[in-house]
């Protein structure tokens, strides 16, 4: 995949969206001396360029009854892409699999999940572990959790 080289401007411009996806162009043009039609030309740009994949929004899991949070290690005996997608396919069945990664090391894949119990942590844990070797460990504290890439300290590093 080829960098997008951006200017400091749409730098800027997608720091302020990565903080607030709502944020009207009228507004981003006043915070950074731009007139809406110029950012509106600019976040086009990027969207086409990929640059900008999509918006969401971040819920509070534990205020939807998520208060368990767990990282899965898992290791197999030579993952191959079919099994790759063998696997990928029975983890997605699981609405509580937030973030599946494949790693390299001794594990091969890195799972992230948010259950509302113990027993629903035990059924996800026990058909993962019928896939490969699982290490899981129970989130205790969460000190960064970020969702975006921080630009601003980005461009003052430069």
């Amino acid at each position: 995949m080829q960098k997008i080289n951006l200017d400091e401007t749409s730098l800027k411009i997608l720091s302020l969206l990565q903080k607030n996806a709502r944020m009207s162009f009228t507004e981003i043009g006043q915070e950074i001396g731009l007139t809406s039609s110029s950012v509106a030309e600019r976040v086009k740009k990027m969207e086409e360029q990929g640059v900008i994949e999509s918006y969401t929004v971040n819920v509070n899991s534990e205020k939807l009854g998520f208060s368990i949070t767990a990282v899965m290690l898992v290791s197999f005996t030579g993952v191959f892409a079919q099994q790759e997608k063998t696997i990928v396919n029975e983890l997605s069945k699981f609405y509580q699999v937030v973030e599946c990664i494949r790693i390299t090391g001794k594990n091969d894949f890195l799972i992230k999940i948010m259950v509302s119990s113990m027993e629903e942590f035990k059924i996800i844990n026990d058909e993962v572990a019928k896939l490969g070797q699982v290490d899981t460990s129970l989130v205790v504290s969460t000190f960064v959790n970020n969702t975006t890439i921080d630009l601003e300290k980005m461009l003052q590093n430069q």
